[in-house]
């Protein structure tokens, strides 16, 4: 793995502890007023660790992908097409 492809990694699971904290806020408080402004953190989260997941060559973004395969499918299941 190539220094660039350990940074852009750490930085998708650091993006991903990120995410998982907005997951539980917004499980908390779905009907709230602080929910939609959680959705688009949570949306640009995923935007920028699949961007740096994109920038690596192949063997490290298997698993990357692999590392948030939970999370991503938890999320497209329960709040991907929500209205806000």
């Amino acid at each position: 793995m190539t220094p660039a492809d350990r940074i852009r990694t750490r930085m998708a699971q650091n993006l991903l502890k990120l995410i998982q904290q907005h997951l539980e806020a917004m499980q908390r408080d779905a009907h709230g007023m602080e929910y939609a402004h959680w959705k688009d953190e949570v949306d640009d989260l995923w935007k920028r660790v699949f961007d740096q997941i994109t920038a690596m060559s192949e063997t490290p973004q298997q698993s990357a992908l692999e590392m948030i395969r939970e999370d991503w499918t938890s999320y497209i299941t329960h709040y991907a097409g929500m209205s806000r």
